[in-house]
């Protein structure tokens, strides 16, 4: 009994196999593996549906088409909570795709790899995987070069390995290789496979010692070669001029505002901390920029060596006055991964994060160089609480770098700005009130706005402060540390988190929380901050000193007896309520918890689809057998034969493959008897092999039986009669997916 297998459906199984196992490069970004189970649908309904079409013999164009709406639809039914029917993309489902494709981009412009598959990554990576899996099919299957699809699956490589900072997993390499030695092998021995071949042949060349040959070079040469090259990461990190001996913190080149914009304007919300302990609200502070050029902007310069973190931690420059609360905090990162570990006030001891940490006590930046997995981590800090007359007498020598006394490049009109608002303020203190006060007074006309964020430069400085007046933190962090700057206050930006909101013992910090403000320096008592962002939502965690200052002259004097009113944010605040777009700022929105997407629209897709790809071989079975039974209706030309095949497939169905070589007779009489196939079913039995015979033997031009499909519809009758199919093999028919005859 010789078997043969059709050449395509090998070509079909091992291109889709090489495309999965490229895609296994994405496990060096993706932290988690939630996106496998999404990827592996998306590439096998690619592949199922160009078999199925080449099956019925579809034109190249139609094929491609039925491949890319697959696609869509197998999309959709995972990551559009809008589809129609749950499956079907109409517009409401293609926006949702479009805005989660948009925040993909973010995510990989702002993200430190490996970062968490959210449901935006997952869906690039579904799409890329699906569209790298139509062109292998195209080029495999359709144009016999497996060896050309080997450059689409090195790009599938290259995306990650450009992404990572170390070494993609040796394993995926492995995966790949194994993967295109398979598909070299479908292509035959220099093309000599014909449509049909020997099963046993196929399974020799394709798995035999030639194809592990290939495999285990390929693999050892990709291994070396990751080794060699992807080491050269690009991390998404952010830029600063670091000692050579720790030059890795330069990152891809990213502008620091550039992450801070991608946190804000993503379309929803990503919880990226819970701290515990946190008794009083402060910042949670990143990174310090000091350094202002007029054409880049604030730029992180001058960062030092540091010293080890994980022991007792120095004093910043300058600060000597240690009065406040002391506070023990525990803070567990949970979408957050970057080389900057973040700190809330004065950090005193920091422990938990692992090794190679930095800390700068200059710029207040604990740091590392190596890439590493997020861990929990505990500070113990000091929150100073300064009153505003103890920072109005803070005199005397400023033992930090003059680089943050720099006004190099300030425009004349903004320092004559700086200036005329300070002109009545006696003190430095009083100056860095008044400049804070002028962006948060209303009546000054400033206004928080997301989607209008120029770049900070000489002309956008100028144009923020005397006629847009719109922008967000950037801006204004940006310009209230200028000014500072020019009536001769130390100062720099700070970037980081504002305290988030409150879950029960614990403080959630999301990225809406993601937040930039600046810190003005006063002898003895160090840096300070201070926040010019117009925020009205809860969001802001002003010192006590700043509050009473900015809130005394709009807040009527209290009655004796009365409390007096608190101006402190309030412990729930939650974030959402700052909305770009312009709605209403003063409606707050409920935490993240309460705004968890319905996932049944999902899950119904999914299992409509898995549904669609169970029942394909029986539809493919169904529509076969009612062409033949309408072609032997109609007395078609052939319909003896089609009638013959109806029959064999009947037989396959039920574990019945007669031999190639036996003829209609002998095939027929062991039908018989094997099934037990009753009188009537046996005698039309008989009479379909002499309408065969009387087809393939007589001269041409002759008219089929009349009687031929009562005969065909006997056999089939008593065939279902003796032996019934169970649901098995009518859900999955052999004759449609078990390995075709030689000669039928």
């Amino acid at each position: 009994m010789t078997a043969a297998i059709d050449m395509s459906l090998v070509a079909t199984a091992a291109a889709a196999l090489a495309v999965l196992c490229a895609s296994t490069a994405f496990a060096g970004v993706l932290a988690d593996s939630r996106w496998v189970f999404p990827a592996m649908v998306t590439v096998l309904a690619v592949a199922v549906i160009g078999a199925l079409c080449r099956r019925v013999r579809w034109s190249l164009p139609l094929t491609v088409l039925a491949q890319l709406f697959g696609l869509l639809v197998v999309l959709t039914a995972q990551f559009a909570e809008s589809a129609v029917l749950g499956v079907l993309p109409g517009p409401a489902a293609l926006g949702e795709l479009g805005r989660l494709l948009a925040e993909s981009g973010d995510l990989v412009r702002t993200g430190v790899p490996p970062v968490p598959a959210e449901p935006a990554l997952q869906l690039m990576v579904c799409l890329g995987m699906g569209l790298v899996a139509l062109a292998v099919d195209v080029i495999v299957v359709t144009y016999r070069s497996p060896a050309v699809a080997g450059l689409v699956l090195l790009c599938v490589f290259a995306v990650p390995a450009s992404l990572a900072d170390n070494m993609l997993p040796w394993w995926a390499f492995t995966a790949g290789a194994l993967g295109y030695a398979v598909l070299l092998a479908s292509g035959g021995q220099h093309r000599r496979w014909r449509r049909q071949e020997d099963r046993n042949q196929v399974a020799h060349t394709v798995f035999g010692r030639s194809t592990a040959t290939i495999a285990g070079t390929a693999g050892v040469i990709a291994v070396l070669t990751g080794v060699v090259f992807t080491g050269v990461g690009t991390e998404g990190r952010l830029p600063g001029s670091v000692p050579e001996q720790f030059s890795g913190t330069d990152g891809i080149g990213l502008q620091p505002f550039t992450s801070l914009r991608g946190q804000l304007n993503r379309d929803r919300v990503v919880e990226l901390f819970r701290v515990r302990g946190l008794r009083q609200d402060t910042y949670l502070r990143a990174m310090t920029l000091r350094k202002f050029d007029p054409e880049r902007g604030w730029e992180l310069e001058g960062l030092t060596q540091g010293v080890e973190a994980n022991a007792k931690l120095a004093l910043p420059d300058g600060t000597d006055i240690m009065l406040g609360d002391y506070e023990r905090v525990e803070i567990q990162p949970i979408g957050y991964r970057d080389p900057w570990l973040p700190v809330f006030g004065v950090p005193l001891f920091v422990s938990g994060m692992g090794t190679n940490w930095r800390y700068d006590p200059a710029a207040g930046i604990v740091f590392t160089q190596t890439n590493q997995e997020s861990r929990p981590y505990v500070e113990q800090l000091l929150v100073q609480r300064p009153t505003p007359d103890q920072l109005r007498q803070a005199h005397g020598p400023a033992p930090i770098a003059p680089a943050y006394l720099d006004t190099a490049g300030i425009p004349p009109q903004v320092a004559d700005l700086a200036r005329r608002l300070t002109a009545n303020a006696p003190t430095d203190f009083d100056k860095a009130v008044a400049l804070n006060r002028y962006f948060t007074d209303p009546a000054n006309g400033f206004r928080y706005d997301l989607q209008t964020a120029p770049s900070t430069g000489g002309d956008a400085l100028s144009d923020f402060l005397f006629r847009g007046k719109r922008g967000f933190c950037e801006q204004y962090a940006s310009s209230m540390a200028v000014l500072l700057r020019s009536v001769g206050i130390p100062s720099r930006v700070a970037i980081g988190f504002t305290p988030g909101y409150r879950d029960g013992d614990e403080r959630v910090i999301t990225t809406e929380d993601a937040h930039a403000w600046v810190e003005a320096y006063f002898p003895g008592w160090g840096w300070q901050t201070f926040d010019p962002t117009p925020l009205s939502d809860g969001r802001a965690a002003l010192p006590e000193f700043l509050d009473g200052e900015l809130n005394q002259a709009q807040q009527p004097a209290p009655q004796p007896g009365q409390p007096q009113p608190s101006t402190l944010p309030t412990a729930g605040s939650v974030p959402g309520s700052e909305h770009p777009d312009g709605a209403d700022v003063g409606t707050p929105r409920a935490p993240r918890e309460a705004e968890s997407s319905n996932p049944w629209p999902v899950v119904i897709g999914v299992l409509v689809l898995g549904s669609v790809l169970l029942a394909a071989p029986a539809v493919v079975r169904e529509i076969r057998r009612r062409r033949r039974l309408r072609a032997v209706a109609e007395g078609a030309e052939g319909a003896a034969g089609m009638a013959w095949r109806e029959v064999l497939d009947e037989f396959q169905d039920r574990g019945t493959r007669p031999a190639a070589a036996d003829t209609a007779r002998r095939v027929a009489t062991g039908l018989i008897e094997r099934h037990s196939l009753d009188e009537s079913g046996a005698k039309a039995m008989r009479a379909l092999v002499v309408a065969v015979e009387r087809e393939w033997y007589a001269p041409p031009g002759q008219e089929p039986e009349a009687t031929l499909p009562e005969t065909l519809r006997g056999v089939l009758d008593s065939l279902r009669r003796t032996a019934p199919l169970d649901w098995r093999s009518r859900l999955f028919p052999r004759s449609v997916l078990e390995l075709r005859q030689a000669n039928r």
